[in-house]
């Protein structure tokens, strides 16, 4: 395999050694790229792991300074500004892609694997090894350590809220207060848990489960969804001034255009006023049209008309002169308008006029607050299966912190309430694994027994990086967890608070099963690409070199 960069001169003109990188070269170049990638985040992985400050945009694409201390939303930050310049780079971070927008976890486990991996996989072919025993030798790891998993996991019930705060904990690996945690962790359980129940069969919808943060705000959990939009994007009217109690509310995902059905058409298609009176019945007609929709509408029984577009103010006071309450401009996200509806057991309609009490959604609370720079919406106690999990904090990067340790909880939760199977954390699957692979090896016939023993030594780069990332001795650490899996796979980890194995099942350290998995397929997948490359051309052009600036990207 070949890695290869197009050039507009013509190759025939120049001799093939020029902008060719073989062998040792290639191998360094590839190994310089990814140990450069996985320098971004390594420290970041664990408990005990360091943040990052990125410069990135926020939804509004405004300019945005975050605290990153995932790998997955780090590469997010850093593709959404220039991006990774370097093939190889690129090829690496777009082969855990795929993970970080499945699952949300295991980022940071499955970079670091690979990187492990590729390490032991061109030391063995500098031996000697053909890199084809080692991607064969990987292979049976691979298969290997999935007996060893199902040994290791434990079955979850969707309606074991304990196990399930556990998988959250776990998972919110960011600096929240341990209180701020589990309370977070119990809300995303229990909302996973009820999503689960109206869900069909197994499935849980997390696009159901809304986060919304913003500084001083109470942390607590609706029933129904929280519209959020930007307090400085200018929607018309006064919003809900006053709570309204049992609403029926409307939603409309068109421009409600009142002009366009005007009767009086003065010279053809479009409005055409030639004189003063026309120009005055245009304005009657066009406003009895308005207050005949607003009363079409009190009399049907609507509270709340939602509207995805802004309405024009005039729309907008004769609603509310009519006693109706008006939130428009409900674009952020413009999902939310239909999120809505679920929740509200309502229909989305593109035009007044076909509205129906049967299209009316019911909210038993609608109120309206200012959040931060935001003005939020809450529509509580409503039938759909749809939950809003709001919280805050006291400063902008504590906020931050929440927001995104709930968001990722809540795909990590709900992938455990799926597949209905846990592992112990703290690095126990990952020592399980290697210790279980080291002692089989020699049932291996050929030289890819050394695959197998190399696949075993890249393991336990995992809890190794713990240990350090904790202020720990990785070498005593991957010693200590040798000796507890030598009679087989325990859930013996490590703690990010002492140097002592402890037992992750008691110390409540669980994630899913195939947030392991993945990372494993995910990295070995990757290593099978980069290990094949033989070759690096780069026609015509200086082979650059590549140093991250994790920092401000």
């Amino acid at each position: 395999m070949a890695v290869q960069r197009s050039d507009d001169a013509r190759l025939d003109d120049r001799d093939r050694n020029d902008w060719t990188l073989r062998d040792e070269d290639a191998r360094e170049y590839v190994r310089g790229a990814v140990d450069a990638t996985v320098a971004l985040v390594e420290s970041t992985y664990g408990p005990a792991g360091m943040e990052k400050l990125v410069g990135t945009t926020d939804r509004q694409n405004r300019e945005d300074l975050r605290r990153i201390d995932d790998a997955g939303r780090l590469f997010e930050a850093i593709e959404s500004g220039d991006g990774f310049g370097h093939p190889v780079a690129a090829l690496f971070v777009d082969g855990v892609d795929g993970m970080r927008n499945r699952l949300h976890d295991g980022t940071t486990a499955s970079v670091l694997l690979a990187s492990a991996l590729m390490d032991e996989g061109f030391d063995l072919v500098e031996r000697g090894l053909a890199p084809s025993s080692v991607v064969v030798g990987y292979g049976i790891a691979r298969s290997h350590a999935g007996d060893v998993l199902d040994e290791l996991a434990r079955p979850v019930d969707a309606d074991d809220e304990e196990t399930l705060a556990d998988v959250a904990t776990t998972t919110m690996t960011t600096a929240l207060d341990r209180n701020v945690q589990r309370d977070l962790a119990g809300r995303v359980a229990a909302t996973v848990r009820r999503l689960g129940d109206a869900g069909d069969g197994d499935w849980v919808n997390t696009d159901h489960a809304k986060v919304l943060a913003a500084p001083g705000v109470e942390t607590r959990t609706y029933d129904g969804l929280v519209l959020s939009r930007p307090a400085d994007a200018g929607p018309n009217g006064q919003g809900v001034t006053e709570p309204i109690t049992d609403a029926r509310v409307a939603i409309v995902d068109r421009e409600i255009d009142f002009e366009e059905t005007a009767s009086v058409l003065d010279g053809g298609e479009g409005v055409h006023l030639s004189s003063p009176q026309a120009a005055t019945r245009y304005r009657n007609e066009l406003a009895a049209r308005i207050d005949a929709a607003a009363e079409r509408l009190v009399e049907g029984g609507v509270d709340v008309v939602v509207s995805l577009e802004k309405l024009d103010e005039s729309v907008v006071t004769a609603f509310e002169r009519a006693g109706l309450a008006v939130v428009d401009k409900a674009t952020y996200p413009k999902e939310d308008v239909y999120r809505l509806a679920t929740a509200t057991d309502g229909t989305v309609v593109s035009n007044l006029d076909d509205l129906t009490a049967d299209h009316l959604g019911r909210a038993d609370r609608v109120t309206e607050r200012r959040a931060g720079d935001e003005v939020w919406t809450v529509f509580d106690g409503c039938p759909g299966p749809v939950d809003t999990l709001v919280t805050g904090g006291a400063t902008e990067a504590e906020v931050q912190r929440r927001e995104t340790a709930v968001e990722d909880a809540f795909e990590t939760v709900a992938t455990a309430a799926i597949d209905g199977q846990v592992l112990p954390g703290a690095g126990a699957p990952a020592a399980a694994v290697a210790a279980s692979l080291r002692e089989g090896a020699t049932t291996v016939s050929g030289r890819e027994q050394l695959a197998v023993r190399a696949f075993a030594d890249a393991l336990e780069r995992l809890p190794a990086t713990l240990a350090r990332n904790a202020g720990y001795d990785p070498v005593t650490a991957v010693t200590d967890l040798r000796s507890a899996h030598a009679s087989g796979p325990t859930a013996t980890g490590l703690s990010a608070e002492t140097d002592e194995p402890i037992d992750a099942w008691t110390a409540g350290i669980v994630e899913p099963r195939r947030v392991f998995s993945q990372a494993i397929e995910t990295a070995a997948a990757i290593v099978e690409q980069l290990l094949t490359i033989d070759s690096v051309l780069y026609p015509n052009v200086e082979l650059y070199g590549y140093t991250p600036r994790p920092e401000r990207e």
